[in-house]
């Protein structure tokens, strides 16, 4: 055997182990804790306003005599939420504006998400065509009880959807300390009121305790909780009272006090444990000797909640306490309270029944003095003693998710045995295989190839599900793999697939029978006790096992009748295929991709960047230049804009017209990217897919759909590549050659950062253009320079007239394109990483390939890994900016190369281990079918439809055009957010900025002015009342996403003045008149521009 493939057979043996190891690990070791579906009460049910919107206020009041006992409640909003208890905002979830973000990425509560993974840093987000996250699927859970007091007690929950449909559904329960019935806070069964404006009262906003809403409507109820939701929680965590008492021990002279008791756990019923405890000082709580957490000197008002599941065993474990006194408090003469700790806990059966519950109490020992072995029983004690009962108003419960994540040693040591056992089973196997089930006796490399041939679709199952399972942590599908008995059944999946490929090896070579029941008998054994412990229904394990066994009958069927069937197939196929088919599903493909880009084209409200594109084409319409509404120049991408002008002029300037400029060169990307990508691979196939997966991808449809030059840019980048391959590395005539200055001229001209394309094709031509000959080859001399000159041109151009000075007080006073060092991997980051993890898998062969064809030195595929990295590295330190549309350029070359790699290693892998078995499983079929459906399977094109449903940007322009139908004559425009202000008003009046921020402010004329709709700038509350005091109305505009660059005090003026007229997704409109009032003069603190 080749030292090579002999590495090869053992590398993916090792694969194969570690996968074991893990899988193992979470089956039968050390579970993680799973997202259960939630079991609701027949009665609760979603409410929703009475009219449809976009977003909804919900308030629902009562009154205690005194503090409460307890108070809790769970709610799953459709889709963002904020929860306020008496005026205090207590939890949170605004996916909602920022659709490309994951599954409750944005929970307040962080240790309430779908799983444990921790989320890639990533700076901003992206634009894509991707439906919101529905977050509606994890459900919250939040303690009230410390916020609750005498009196009356509001519960307040604003919802947003980017669909005019948003509901919630809550329970819970509020427990008064006397005899008094629980207070019933479930929707559906009890008084909710909402409101569709966010309205404020005397200055009270709508959330607060007293607000008066005796106006508002009775909630609707619309229907009971059918849909599943999940939460990783026990309930008991929160409707459970605390038990036990605070004790405390023999304190030592040193200031310590050491505890420990005793907690019995059930042999068979036990599945789930969790523990609330807090202390004194400075403490840390062991189990079985393994330390869940230590804290430092705190207040004791915080309860911490943890899951303790993987520390405990059946039968007798010991807790123990060590608390110490903080410094400061040693040798003081003051007498300070005892040292105390407290602690409830419980085990679970699997319906959450709580079984073996233990508290701090008087059974609980404390020692003189530690002993060795203390923490597991070792040592003489005496019982501790009582302080008294916790007082559940001064506790601040936190949860904070699986306490055996924290214990990194115990962790990793059983990972590792986990692991070197995995592996040790995977190569046994192997060997055992070869060896002995295809007799390969030739030498001990021979029959491990062999064997880890018969296990590569099996490891190739593995490394498929392993790569989903990260790719999907941050997003829905994710769901599907953190649930309880995920892992059993992903090893179920393993076995069944190891056992079809020994049925088809026994079918192909006859073997003797005899050698099947042994394999046959073990994965039967272990596949029923993975069968027992996930528990399935009936229903879905029979038809599993119907799908597995039709594969089973037609594994078994004589060899000649598969045959014949394949190749009938296969006759068919070339019967009705010819040598233009290919052609034909291009068009299909083409066909699809237009219409999903210029379906429903008017619906999304027009983006920021959108407005000042069509701003400035309106400009180029009125005037000739790019002037926007401000007067400003926006000379940037001239080519495109004066493009768009033409097109507008056409066609008639309209909102729809104008993207489906960006429809038709989106589409037309889609046959360049197939015709760059059938030229790199020669592979009509690979160039299909290619063509497909982009046909679908979700950036690549939203900015095909977006009034911008990103995909004219892309386009005519695609279209730069391929003819510079056919002019400088084919050399197929000077007419490529000159139609490739044009393309990098136009591509250029359009947006002005692709100018870190140049690198990449002089890179190209210094490496693929020899010999050069002065001579022969002066044209492009002169090429080069004229194309050099117009691109100088532009953006000399650009740096001395675009935009007018800007103002020096902002989050930047330098140029946007500039060298740099600023965030070195957030641009990599997002762009490998990209949405929701969705570029994971992408990049897992991208990095692969760029190491495979380095050794296959195959010099045109290795140009554009090439360009892909060089791009990325000036973009990094030119760009001050970090977003990934500055990549879009690049962005489908990276997909060809990903897909590329992905068929190539594949191929070359599974061709490698034929040799061992002569050809008795079709590696390669079965390794690049693999790598293809991983790659269908990483599309969520369900959410990519969905999404034409969804407000995917604020509608700012719907917020604008109504106060442009209902402005009278003298009012005056403000505006938080003043982009949409240029197209949909005609420009504003006042801008109030919050923060400064960069590329916004502009000196214009004496004044300091935004670049969209010339508003001036508003940067305290003098001038605002300057301007309430001199006008007749006043029209106010607040953009949601600007909401938090404000102070409080400021915040709360603007969501008190006037009265609420209007609101749509992501935005509110305010009228203030006179008779509403002049709000009462707020004392100057500086810290801003001043009365420019």
């Amino acid at each position: 055997m080749k030292r090579l493939n002999r590495w090869l057979s053992l590398g993916l043996v090792l694969i194969l182990g570690f996968l074991l190891g893990v899988t193992g690990f979470s089956v039968w070791d050390k579970s993680p804790a799973a997202a259960d579906r939630v079991a609701w009460s027949a009665q609760m049910q979603w409410i929703a306003p009475q009219t449809p919107t976009y977003r909804f206020y919900a308030r629902r009041s009562f009154f205690l005599n005194d503090v409460p006992e307890a108070g809790w409640l769970r709610l799953s909003a459709d889709n963002d939420f904020i929860l306020y208890v008496n005026g205090r905002a207590i939890a949170r979830d605004r996916n909602i504006l920022y659709h490309s973000l994951g599954l409750g990425s944005r929970f307040t509560q962080e240790f309430q998400r779908a799983n444990d993974s921790v989320a890639y840093r990533s700076r901003g987000y992206d634009w894509i065509q991707l439906a919101n996250a529905q977050d509606w699927k994890l459900t919250t859970y939040v303690d009230l009880t410390r916020h609750l007091q005498a009196g009356r007690n509001t519960i307040a929950i604003e919802v947003q959807k980017s669909r005019q449909n948003p509901r919630v559904v809550v329970e819970g329960a509020v427990y008064p300390l006397s005899t008094s019935p629980a207070i019933d806070l479930a929707t559906g069964t009890t008084p909710w009121v909402v409101s569709n404006l966010n309205e404020a009262h005397n200055g009270l906003l709508w959330f607060d305790r007293d607000f008066p809403d005796e106006s508002w409507s009775s909630a609707k109820a619309i229907g009971s909780v059918q849909e599943g939701t999940y939460n990783r929680l026990s309930p008991r965590l929160f409707d459970r009272f605390l038990g036990g008492n605070w004790i405390t021990g023999i304190e030592s002279t040193q200031g310590e006090v050491w505890l420990r008791s005793d907690w019995q756990i059930p042999q068979h019923q036990f599945s789930r444990a969790f523990i609330r405890f807090a202390g004194d000082g400075k403490y840390a709580l062991l189990i079985n000797g393994l330390l869940v957490n230590r804290y430092d000197a705190e207040q004791n008002n915080q309860l911490h909640m943890y899951e303790v599941t993987n520390f405990l065993r059946p039968g007798s474990n010991t807790l123990a306490v060590h608390l110490t006194r903080p410094l400061h408090q040693l040798g003081a003469a003051a007498p300070f309270n005892p040292l105390g700790f407290f602690l409830d806990g419980w085990a679970e059966t699997k319906s959450h029944a709580a079984i073996a519950p233990i508290t701090t109490n008087n059974t609980w020992k404390t020692l003189e003095q530690p002993v060795s072995g203390w923490f597991n029983g070792e040592g003489e004690a005496r019982a501790a003693q009582v302080l008294g009962s916790p007082d559940a108003q001064k506790l601040e419960r936190t949860f904070e998710g699986d306490a055996y994540l924290l214990n990194y040693p115990d962790y990793l040591w059983h990972f590792w045995l986990w692991q070197l056992a995995g592996i040790g089973c995977a190569v046994v196997s192997a060997w055992s295989l070869g060896r002995f089930w295809l007799g390969d006796r030739l030498s001990w490399w021979n029959s491990l190839g062999a064997g880890a041939e018969l296990l590569l679709p099996g490891t190739l199952f593995l490394i498929g599900i392993g790569l989903l399972k990260h790719r999907y942590a941050e997003a829905e599908r994710g769901l599907l793999f953190f649930q309880q008995q995920s892992d059993a059944l992903i090893l179920l999946g393993f076995l069944i697939v190891v056992l079809l490929t020994l049925l088809w090896s026994w079918r192909e070579r006859r073997l003797a029978c005899l050698g099947l029941w042994l394999p046959m008998g073990l994965t039967a054994f272990i596949s029923l006790s993975l069968v027992s412990r996930v528990g399935a229904s009936p229903i879905s394990m029979c038809l599993i096992l119907f799908g597995f066994g039709a594969i089973a009958l037609f594994i078994l069927l004589p060899s000649h009748t598969r045959h014949n069937f394949i190749n009938r197939l296969t006759t068919a196929y070339q019967a009705y295929s010819p040598a233009w088919n290919q052609w034909l599903m291009l068009g299909a493909i083409v066909a699809i991709g237009f219409v999903v880009r210029a379906y429903n084209l008017g619906f999304v409200d027009l983006d920021a960047d959108e407005n000042t594109s069509l701003d400035a084409t309106r400009g180029i319409l009125r005037t000739g230049a790019p002037q926007a509404t401000s007067g400003i120049w926006y000379t940037r991408s001239p080519a495109y804009h004066y493009m768009l002008a033409l097109w507008l002029r056409l066609l008639g300037d309209s909102v729809v017209n104008a993207r489906f400029l960006s429809v038709l060169w989106g589409t037309a990307t889609l046959v360049l990217v197939y015709v760059l990508t059938r030229k790199i691979t020669g592979k009509a196939w690979i160039a299909l897919i290619v063509t497909a997966i982009l046909a679908f991808d979700p950036s690549q449809v939203y900015f095909s759909r977006f009034i911008r030059f990103y995909q004219v840019v892309q386009c005519l980048s695609i279209l730069s590549f391929w003819l510079f391959l056919k002019g400088f590395v084919d050399r197929s005539g000077r007419a490529y050659q000159y139609g490739f200055f044009i393309a990098l001229i136009l591509t250029i001209l359009n947006q002005e950062v692709t100018v870190t394309l140049l690198p990449c094709f002089l890179v190209g031509f210094i490496f693929f253009y020899r010999p050069f000959r002065w001579a022969d080859d002066w044209q492009i001399v002169m090429s080069s320079v004229v194309s050099m000159g117009i691109i100088a041109y532009d953006l000399v151009f650009f740096s001395i007239r675009c935009l007018t000075p800007w103002v020096a007080l902002s989050d930047s006073t330098d140029a946007y394109l500039k060298v740099h060092f600023f965030s070195i991997s957030g641009l990599a980051n997002n762009f490998f990483v990209g949405p929701s993890r969705m570029h994971i898998i992408y990049s897992f062969f991208f990095l692969l390939g760029w190491i495979y064809f380095l050794k296959r030195r195959d010099g045109k595929t290795l140009f554009l890994f090439s360009s892909v990295s060089i791009n990325l590295i000036l973009l990094t330190i030119l760009i001050y900016q970090i977003a990934t549309r500055y990549t879009y350029q690049i962005y489908s070359i990276f997909i060809l190369l990903a897909v590329y790699s992905a068929a190539c290693i594949a191929e070359s892998v599974a061709s490698k281990f034929e040799v061992f078995t002569r050809n008795l499983l079709p590696s390669r079929g079965i390794a690049i079918a693999s790598v293809l459906l991983l790659l269908i399977l990483n599309v969520e094109p369900n959410r990519v439809l969905a999404s034409y449903h969804d407000a995917l940007t604020r509608r700012n322009n719907e917020a604008f055009a109504y106060i442009s139908s209902h402005r009278q004559a003298g009012d005056v425009v403000i505006s938080t957010s003043p982009a949409a202000a240029s197209t949909g008003l005609g420009g504003l009046d006042y801008f109030i900025p919050g923060n400064i921020r960069f590329d916004v402010f502009y000196w214009n004329n004496g004044r300091v002015i935004d670049r969209w709709g010339g508003g001036k700038l508003i940067s305290n509350l003098d001038q605002m009342s300057h301007i309430l005091e001199n006008s007749k109305r006043v029209w106010l505009h607040v953009d949601n996403h600007t909401e938090g660059r404000f102070e409080p005090v400021f915040r709360d003026y603007i969501e008190t003045l006037g009265q609420p007229i209007m609101e749509t997704f992501g935005a509110r409109v305010r009228l203030w008149k006179p008779e509403d009032g002049v709000f009462p003069h707020v004392p100057y603190q500086g810290g801003d521009l001043g009365a420019y």
